[in-house]
């Protein structure tokens, strides 16, 4: 759906159009006049083929910067559930509780809370 060549970009792919003018920069291809001007065309893009203007002078990015690539968290909670389980398995044979296995259940239900977590505390706050 977003491989639309008229397709609204998202904010990672405009915070990426700007990091990649700013490689510019400092490689030397852009000059600091052509660097602000394109960094301002950038900022106010919508579309990919705005942000393929910017770019179209530039070796090797003909296309507009691509969006990024993100983990699937999916798989780091299968990997954390299985490390519970085993654990919590481990835990009741040996100390032969079985109350050892409500851990299971406690991970495994606040697992998707840690990241909502932790974005929030990166998050500025009103002051």
């Amino acid at each position: 759906m977003s491989e639309l060549p008229g397709a609204r970009i998202t904010v990672g792919e405009r915070e990426r159009a700007l990091r990649e003018l700013a490689e510019h920069l400092g490689a030397g291809r852009l000059t600091l006049t052509d660097y602000e001007e394109r960094a301002a065309a950038a900022t106010v893009a919508t579309t990919r083929p705005e942000l393929a203007v910017l770019f179209a002078d530039m070796p090797g990015a003909a296309a507009p910067p691509g969006e990024l690539q993100h983990a699937d968290p999916a798989t780091g909670f299968a990997i954390m559930g299985g490390c519970a389980a085993t654990f919590a398995l481990v835990l009741a044979l040996v100390f032969g509780g079985w109350l050892w296995l409500l851990l299971l259940v406690v991970l495994l239900v606040s697992a998707p809370l840690v990241p909502v977590a932790l974005r929030r505390r990166r998050l500025p706050g009103p002051s």
